[in-house]
């Protein structure tokens, strides 16, 4: 392993570094500022020319040492994290990177856009048997098709994101999918919470967390939205779905 190689055929847009889009990440280290607060934050010696190089040379340090928390970890991931941590960068720079928001809230209008995309009608959460869902999607049978339900947990809070991730464990969901929802930057808030209790740094924590439960994972970023991790596919009892379909209906008015 040799410095911060992103490989020639790796699609930026899809691909993450502690939840951050490759395309912009390659966007982020083109800046002088982001490259003087990782020379503070890596602790890098010896940046007075190539700054880049630099840094590339610490990271492979760190990853190539046992006791460091980026042990074997892939150095664009250490990348990310370490700008989405640095001390010495303005929160403003960092929060348009990860696409920050104020409040669950915020996240809303995107997923309902996307639901209603997909041909689905949009429902506040709440109903029997559709989990945690705080927002759900139906789609009604015709002749060939069988109705549909997406029930997505949208969350912008990492103590929130330990509990729905907890009860995905016990829950019993009749929804055809589920999904938890977030923006990048509450996945690298996650991921470097998880790093104050374990000594390794686990990029894949949530990942494995969510395909064990057979959950998918929608990242918010703006007014896109796009899908990280593909849930499991459940075909759940005819009859869960009419009573799911019933309780969004009588709660209609309230729709987003």
């Amino acid at each position: 392993m040799s410095g911060v190689k992103f490989g020639l055929f790796v699609d930026p847009d899809t691909t993450r570094y502690c939840g951050l889009r490759l395309r912009r990440l390659k966007e982020a280290i083109k800046k002088s500022e982001v490259l003087d607060a990782l020379v503070e934050e890596l602790e890098v010696v010896g940046a007075t020319g190539n700054k880049m190089a630099a840094i590339d040379k610490r990271i492979d340090t760190l990853c190539a040492t046992k006791s460091s928390l980026w042990f074997e970890v892939a150095p664009p991931e250490v990348l990310a994290a370490s700008i989405f941590r640095a001390k010495k960068l303005g929160r403003a720079l960092v929060d348009d990177l990860w696409k920050r928001v104020a409040g669950v809230a915020d996240l809303s209008a995107a997923l309902t856009g996307w639901l209603r995309l997909g041909g689905f009608e949009v429902f506040p959460g709440g109903a029997p048997a559709a989990g945690r869902a705080n927002l759900i999607g139906y789609r009604g049978g015709g002749v060939i098709a069988t109705p549909r339900a997406f029930g997505i947990e949208a969350t912008n809070d990492v103590a929130e994101l330990e509990r729905a991730l907890e009860a995905t464990k016990t829950a019993h969901v009749y929804t055809s999918v589920s999904y938890i929802a977030c923006t990048p930057a509450l996945i690298a808030e996650y991921l470097w919470a998880r790093a104050a209790i374990t000594p390794r740094w686990e990029a894949e924590a949530l990942g494995q967390k969510l395909r064990a439960a057979g959950y998918g994972l929608l990242l918010v970023e703006g007014d896109a939205v796009a899908q990280a991790i593909l849930p499991q596919e459940r075909k759940p009892d005819k009859a869960k779905l009419a009573e799911i379909a019933s309780a969004i209906m009588t709660n209609e008015p309230g729709r987003p």
